[in-house]
């Protein structure tokens, strides 16, 4: 990537953030300001939830943020456990169905890690792939590799080479969905974190392979 693409996409990387940031922020102050003012009793549970969701929503938007760009202070901390993936990749899966599981594999990692690592790569696949999304996992050595098959539109070769630069959002994805271009730029920050690795490759024939790979417990 040129100075100019990068200038490009900084530039339209502040324009996202204001953007996806904003939405929320404003939900959360107009529910706020309408509880300070007084509502009907009834009303509040349901206002309530909405303001909880849209924090949430405001909250992991700025982990993302932080996550992305490698600040310390938002990475996982703590000891690394036993993680079984056979548990864990089904437990990041927000569909019934369209999901296939084989092998299984337990790593030693960080589980919050994991678990944003899982449900990033899920995410991506589901938003922007087909069905079935086919999950693989095995040991190699003193690794445990998962391999994630996204079935897919034809990728345009850029797609996969800037897939984990953050804020990068080809144009298929910029039409299908909003975001900030940042789950797979966190999956692999957090996967170098815990001593692993993270990579994409096309898929022939359309959509996406996504490798993980984590020390084998």
């Amino acid at each position: 990537m040129d100075n100019a693409d990068r200038e490009w996409l900084e530039r339209r990387a502040l324009n996202v953030i204001g953007h996806e940031l904003r939405t929320p922020a404003s939900t959360v102050r107009g529910l706020a300001e309408v509880l300070a003012a007084g509502v009907d009793p009834e009303e509040r549970p349901e206002l309530l939830e909405a303001l909880v969701r849209n924090a949430r929503r405001l909250e992991a938007l700025v982990d993302d943020l932080l996550t992305a760009t490698s600040v310390t202070t938002a990475l996982p901390v703590g000891s690394a456990e036993l993680v079984k993936l056979s548990d864990q990749i089904p437990a990041g899966w927000s569909e019934d169905g369209g999901l296939e599981l084989s092998g299984t594999g337990t790593v030693l990692a960080r589980p919050a890690s994991v678990d944003r690592i899982v449900a990033a790569v899920l995410d991506n696949a589901r938003v922007y792939g087909l069905r079935p999304v086919t999950v693989t996992v095995g040991q190699d050595g003193d690794r445990v590799r998962t391999v994630f098959e996204s079935p897919g539109p034809q990728l345009p070769p850029e797609d996969c080479r800037l897939a984990l630069l953050a804020f990068w959002r080809g144009e298929r994805a910029v039409t299908t969905a909003p975001g900030l271009g940042l789950g797979l730029t966190v999956a692999s920050v957090l996967a170098s974190h815990e001593g692993g690795r993270l990579w994409v490759e096309a898929r022939a024939g359309g959509g996406l392979f996504t490798y993980l790979e984590l020390p084998a417990a």
